[in-house]
């Protein structure tokens, strides 16, 4: 679980390090450099790049055009809301094409005897689709916080609330579904 916790880490350190940096086209460019870098490295070690880090190299890509054609455009205003965004995209393509985000992850570090049971699937489909709810709904606070409609106290705890029942899940359900599939086999 450390291990699936440090591959998604890894995927997020783009955004923690783009938005910290000023001006925002500088910010972003790291941020797509980043994301290009972890991209090269995924496919080379693993064969395959998460959905995450593909949507964020072209979201950082354009990214940078809007901070250069659109200076006056506050873009680092709404980050949250976009990484939330990024993140509930991802997670809901990863689910339409039948690749749950949460598989590209755990392939990574479960021993491949695992990874061929529809258990293994099953699980990550629905950790999959509980973090795209959390996801969205992070989104939704982040947009009704950068409409001004919540205080941001209440946006960051809602956020927070949503983020931790994710990682509950994350922690729960594969161990849940490893102990049940070594009883299924004997």
């Amino acid at each position: 679980m450390i291990q699936t916790l440090f591959w998604i880490f890894v995927d997020l350190i783009p955004f923690f390090v783009a938005f910290q940096v000023e001006p925002p086209a500088l910010g972003l460019t790291i941020g797509f450099v980043l994301s290009a870098l972890i991209y090269l490295f995924q496919r080379k070690k693993f064969g395959e790049v998460t959905t995450i880090i593909r949507i964020k190299v072209y979201y950082f890509f354009f990214g940078i055009w809007v901070a250069l054609l659109l200076p006056s455009f506050h873009l680092f205003d709404f980050t949250q809301l976009f990484m939330y965004g990024i993140l509930t995209l991802a997670s809901a393509i990863s689910l339409v094409i039948k690749k749950p985000f949460t598989l590209q992850y755990a392939k990574k570090v479960v021993p491949e005897a695992f990874t061929t049971h529809r258990l293994f699937y099953l699980s990550n489909f629905w950790l999959t689709l509980i973090w795209a709810v959390a996801f969205a709904l992070s989104l939704i606070c982040s947009a009704l916080y950068a409409m001004r409609i919540i205080s941001g106290e209440a946006g960051v705890t809602l956020v927070h609330v949503w983020n931790m029942i994710g990682l509950a899940a994350t922690i729960l359900v594969r161990p849940i579904v490893k102990r049940f599939f070594l009883n299924r086999q004997g």
